[in-house]
């Protein structure tokens, strides 16, 4: 019998955000006032490079002894805030953002399924072309979605990042987005559901 693959915790999800995602920074705060902020060396405000946050987070695996690691006492789990760094970055609610680049915009969630489920999760979306996807392409109804799928294994996690080629397609590409995003959690409840031992 294969032992589940283990659920991403908040600092993973949050070490690969902010490693994997364009444009992001992180801000993780603490009760007392502490902070540190994670985020390219180009930003003045970022004090470590998500790299090396990465690398804290794989070696730590909690928050408490990363505090230890950071040299700040984490005597409760620290807020951790994504915010921007150069591209924006803004949180849609659910676990997805909008990263709104100079060239296009994405749609980006997280989820501690492997990329192989997940493209199979995304093969299985419903094609048929809903109206404002038919507003958008008028010669053939369809709807041009661009699939980026980084699996991160020592944080558990894999990055889901879509958008279009077409500005006008945007609002279709969060459609989509929300869709695999919710498909994706759906299947993570399952996994662990079908993990948990049978009472009695």
């Amino acid at each position: 019998m294969t032992s589940p693959a283990p659920t991403a915790g908040a600092l993973q999800i949050a070490a690969a955000l902010v490693f994997h995602l364009p444009g992001a920074r992180l801000e993780l705060s603490t009760s007392s006032g502490l902070h540190c902020t994670i985020g390219p060396m180009t930003d003045p405000r970022c004090t470590l490079h998500p790299a090396e946050f990465r690398e804290l987070v794989l070696a730590a695996g909690n928050y408490r002894l990363l505090g230890t690691m950071l040299g700040i006492a984490l005597t409760d789990e620290p807020t951790l805030t994504l915010t921007s760094s150069g591209d924006d970055v803004e949180h849609l609610g659910g676990g997805l953002y909008r990263v709104t680049g100079r060239e296009a915009v994405s749609y980006a969630f997280t989820t501690s399924l492997s990329a192989h489920h997940v493209d199979t999760l995304l093969s299985s979306l419903d094609s048929s072309p809903t109206e404002c996807c038919a507003r958008a392409d008028d010669h053939d109804g369809g709807l041009t979605v661009c699939v980026n799928l980084v699996q991160d294994d020592g944080l558990g996690v894999t990055l889901v990042a879509m958008s279009s080629p077409g500005a006008a397609e945007a609002a279709c590409v969060e459609a989509v987005a929300a869709t695999a995003a919710a498909k994706c959690l759906v299947a993570e409840m399952e996994r662990l559901t079908s993990s948990q031992p049978s009472p009695g």
